[in-house]
């Protein structure tokens, strides 16, 4: 039935046989056997370690032996930085939402795992983590502490404070932490150096970035304590300063910590040179300058121009010589608007939001409030790279992708009005051309009022705004509309209120901001997206829900270059201009900071502007 062998060869033999055939054919045709003494033929060599994670590009540093770029390795330590808060404080834990608000400068006495670099879009590099390792498919996290990181009081920092802090910030922290954490499925300690975490599926590519900023808290000190609870007790600390004295709700002073574990790695040269650290509390920021003046303070970041043109003396009290600097910055700007509210009458009608959208005499404003030192926002992303103009390009296509075709009228063309008016002929075609959109939509001219055709009601709405300021700004506003017949009005609200109408999207129009970094991501669901929208204590302040914009923050967030995240924030540019959510009225490309003139900031600025805790003070002879 069955043949037998041609031979004797049994059949594991003559396999191995064969395979002893096929390497002497190999060796033969191997060009690393026969080319023994090649360079080519060198071993590769092993590759090393990243030092540090980036959202997209390569960290710039390359070692741990490397400073960061805007510090001064050398700068001395000493003296005392004090600086003004404005409103009041009741809780030293900055990362639950209990009390009225936490105080300034609790980022000084905690470390995270990683430092975030200010000159790069969002970098960052070891700190109480030695290493930290993503995987290809950035799922995976493997975090290799610091054997020499400690707290305050000398402990270590172990593994078991990090599971601590995880839990504790996953199911009591802030509302953006724990939307993040709460992606963790799987957390694996590994010894009392070496943790690893692993990420759900629908997780984004910076997800383990927010992972990897992850504050670090004392297990010893929080389990005896109500982490819901308002603190009111110095917490054990692990960062470059220490509370040395608290006066709830009027001061609160940090003092560097001599024995601070991280003082002498190459990343924290430079930084926290000052041996105290101050902040004064005042209900109102007009006092605040008064302090400043009076040499109470010798550091203050003014927001108002006004105040920074008129409001500073040659000297402070104490005869110290105030400096005032303009300092350039290349990130983008706050996109300041007066912000429609389309939940409710009468912006719920874009052809309202559309007429409104050109009638800012912007070069009046600018002269007449601002002293002619802003300049005009024409983007929802001022001074950045996401300010999208002209026509779709063909890589902003592929970005919208299937949802090309339901981008608002306009999106792809970038035919937007223009929003500067170089004189009043240009600026009365922009009259007329509202004029004929509200005619269009039934609002008509009637006893020079414009009221709706069909039921006579009038064409008005309600600004909000909180500062005296702003206060300006809406009447100047409301003296555009009012050739139009449209009649606002501007409620003035105190702090608390204004917030509480925020919080709850209640009001018609609004004059307020949103912030954008150079690497935007999971923050833009909040501003835009549709749950953001419905959810109260959102930053979702227009209301806009869109598909398109749906498609294009789940794009953003899993970009893996910048050029990628370029094209989808400029798609997100065209979508809400020509959704005309908000008219985008001025931005600054300047820091203006006011200080005593013992205070010296480095000489390389870092991309993001002014970073305070790289100054330092003269030392005095």
């Amino acid at each position: 039935m069955f043949k037998k062998p041609r031979h004797n060869v049994t059949t594991p033999y003559r396999t191995i046989l064969i395979y002893i055939c096929f390497l002497l054919i190999s060796a033969y045709f191997s060009p690393s056997l026969h080319a023994q003494d090649s360079k080519d033929d060198a071993p590769a060599p092993s590759p090393q370690k990243q030092y540090g994670v980036s959202m997209h590009d390569s960290p710039a540093l390359k070692s741990a032996s490397e400073h960061l770029p805007y510090t001064n390795p050398d700068a001395p330590k000493g003296g005392i930085l004090k600086q003004a808060a404005i409103g009041t404080f009741d809780n030293l834990n900055p990362y639950n939402i209990k009390g009225v608000a936490s105080a300034q400068g609790l980022n000084l006495i905690y470390d995270r795992l990683s430092l975030r670099s200010w000159d790069e879009a969002f970098t960052l590099y070891p700190l109480i983590a030695k290493n930290i390792h993503f995987s290809d498919d950035r799922l995976k996290i493997s975090i290799t502490l610091n054997p020499k990181a400690k707290f305050s009081d000398g402990t270590a920092i172990t593994t078991d404070d990090v599971l601590f802090s995880f839990n504790t910030l996953k199911e009591k922290g802030r509302p953006n932490m724990r939307n993040i954490y709460k992606l963790v499925t799987d957390v694996n300690v590994i010894d009392s150096t070496h943790i690893d975490f692993t990420l759900a599926d629908e997780s984004n590519r910076e997800t383990p970035m927010i992972i990897a900023m992850m504050p670090v808290l004392s297990k010893a000190f929080w389990e005896k304590r109500d982490f819901n609870e308002t603190l009111v007790d110095a917490p054990l600390s692990n960062g470059p300063y220490k509370i040395s004295n608290v006066e709830i709700g009027r001061k609160i002073t940090y003092e560097r910590d001599e024995n601070y574990w991280a003082k002498d790695l190459p990343l924290i040269k430079g930084l926290y040179n000052f041996d105290k650290v101050i902040y004064e509390y005042y209900r109102d920021d007009d006092v605040a300058l008064m302090a400043f003046n009076a040499g109470d303070l010798n550091y203050r970041r003014e927001g108002n121009i006004t105040k920074w043109i008129t409001g500073y003396e040659g000297q402070n009290a104490n005869k110290q010589n105030i400096v005032k600097e303009e300092i350039s910055h290349r990130r983008p700007d706050k996109s300041y608007s007066l912000i429609f509210n389309m939940r409710r009458e009468p912006f719920n009608d874009i052809a309202i939001r559309k007429a409104l959208f050109s009638l800012v005499d912007f070069n009046w404003l600018n002269k007449n409030l601002y002293h002619d030192k802003k300049d005009r926002a024409l983007t929802m992303f001022p001074n950045s790279r996401f300010h999208a103009i002209g026509s779709l390009t063909e890589n902003e296509a592929k970005a919208i992708g299937p949802f090309r075709r339901k981008m608002p009228e306009g999106a792809l063309s970038g035919m937007l009005p223009r929003l500067d008016h170089n004189n009043a002929q240009q600026l009365r075609k922009h009259y007329k051309y509202a004029d004929f959109l509200l005619r269009q939509a039934g609002w008509v001219i009637e006893d020079g009022k414009r009221v709706n055709k069909a039921d006579k009601r009038p064409l008005t709405f309600e600004i909000i705004v909180n500062n005296t300021e702003d206060e300006k700004l809406a009447l100047a506003l409301i003296r555009s509309v009012k050739r139009l017949g449209i009649t606002p009005t501007v409620r003035r609200l105190d702090s608390a209120a204004f917030q509480g109408r925020l919080q709850n999207y209640d009001y018609d129009a609004v004059i307020n901001y949103w912030s954008t970094s150079l690497s935007p991501g999971t923050e833009q669901f909040l501003y835009w997206g549709c749950a953001a929208a419905e959810t109260p204590s959102q930053w979702n302040y227009a209301g806009i829900c869109d598909p398109a914009i749906e498609h294009i923050l789940n794009g953003l967030v899993n970009t893996t270059t910048a050029e990628q995240l370029t094209n989808h924030m400029k798609v997100l540019d065209r979508i809400l201009m020509n959704s005309y959510i908000a008219i985008p009225l001025f931005h600054s490309t300047r820091d203006y900071v006011a200080h005593s003139e013992d205070l010296v900031r480095p000489s390389k600025k870092a991309l993001y502007g002014v970073i305070i805790e790289s100054w330092w003070e003269k030392p005095k002879n």
